[in-house]
């Protein structure tokens, strides 16, 4: 009798989290959806009855007008999409090579590298000293590699190091050096398979962090041809801003412009851009992105 009441307990307790689960989904995907509603919003309605799930007529002269920078989306697109790939990949790659490092105990520098790492994420040298070394003495200056380099993140390397403690026997590593395998062998033939939940749910992270960038593309990037798809989406919201700031100033083609210009749909327009493709790629990570969150969890 104990054993049933227990269970109806958890029952109770698991639907109590769905609904607040359930209801936390609701409250993020609502703006979401009013995001994408106001983007294909007329301006008139928006003027007449204001924000609404029901507006009294759609129009896609937000995006008409984001067409009209399709060349500069273009280019973006293709830069912050080889940015998030090469990007992340290269990440991955690296942190994970330096927790397979750190994971081994007898490792003699396995004390100091640990120690080095957490330095890193303590102090920084600022936005000066980046500029220098980056553009200054590597000549990273309107290189896409500036966007790519450097790739560690002490965060991943801890979680990967964590992953690897927990997941990958020391036995199975050393059953594969007695049998001749050199280090190179035994990380990417045998560990690397076994981090592919780690390195998924990370590898999102890190891929969502590239694809939002744009302070460095603005920072390191002065030819419009290599700015990235957030920098060049700023741009045109300043552009718009500009525009209404400065009424008076404009010429006449300028004050056409900016009449037919319409001005929150084409806002809404933006962040659909910036957002669709990950609102896309997320259902495919949302597994490994899951099993992630537990990655650099104690066990008892």
């Amino acid at each position: 009798m104990k054993s049933v009441n227990e269970k109806k307990k958890m029952s109770i307790g698991q639907l109590v989290l769905c609904l607040i689960l359930g209801a936390l989904t609701i409250a993020v995907f609502i703006p979401v959806l009013l995001v994408f509603i106001i983007s294909f919003t007329a301006e008139e309605s928006i003027t007449n009855i204001g924000i609404s799930f029901l507006p009294q007529s759609w129009s896609l002269a937000g995006y008409q007008y984001m067409g009209s920078f399709l060349d500069q989306i273009a280019r973006g697109y293709f830069v912050t999409i080889f940015e998030t790939v090469i990007g992340t990949l290269w990440t991955i790659l690296l942190c994970s090579l330096f927790g397979y490092v750190l994971s081994r105990k007898n490792f003699r520098l396995n004390g100091f590298l640990s120690i080095f790492l957490l330095i890193t994420m303590l102090f920084n040298g600022g936005t000066m000293a980046n500029y220098l070394v980056k553009a200054g003495m590597y000549g990273l200056h309107n290189s896409l590699l500036v966007l790519i380099l450097p790739g560690v993140s002490a965060y991943v390397c801890i979680v990967m190091r964590t992953f690897i403690q927990s997941n990958v026997p020391d036995s199975l590593v050393e059953s594969a050096k007695i049998d001749g395998a050199g280090e190179f062998y035994t990380f990417f033939k045998i560990v690397l398979p076994l981090t592919v939940p780690a390195c998924a749910a990370l590898g999102f992270m890190q891929a969502v962090g590239h694809w939002n960038q744009w302070y460095t593309s603005y920072l390191y990037i002065d030819d419009a041809k290599l700015s990235s798809l957030q920098l060049i989406l700023m741009r045109i919201q300043k552009d718009m801003n500009y525009l209404q700031q400065n009424v008076a100033m404009l010429a006449p083609d300028e004050l056409e412009r900016l009449a037919n210009m319409p001005k929150l749909p084409t806002r809404m327009a933006i962040l659909m851009i910036t957002l669709g493709p990950i609102l896309v790629i997320y259902p495919f990570f949302q597994k490994y992105f899951i099993k992630g969150i537990t990655v650099g969890a104690v066990k008892g």
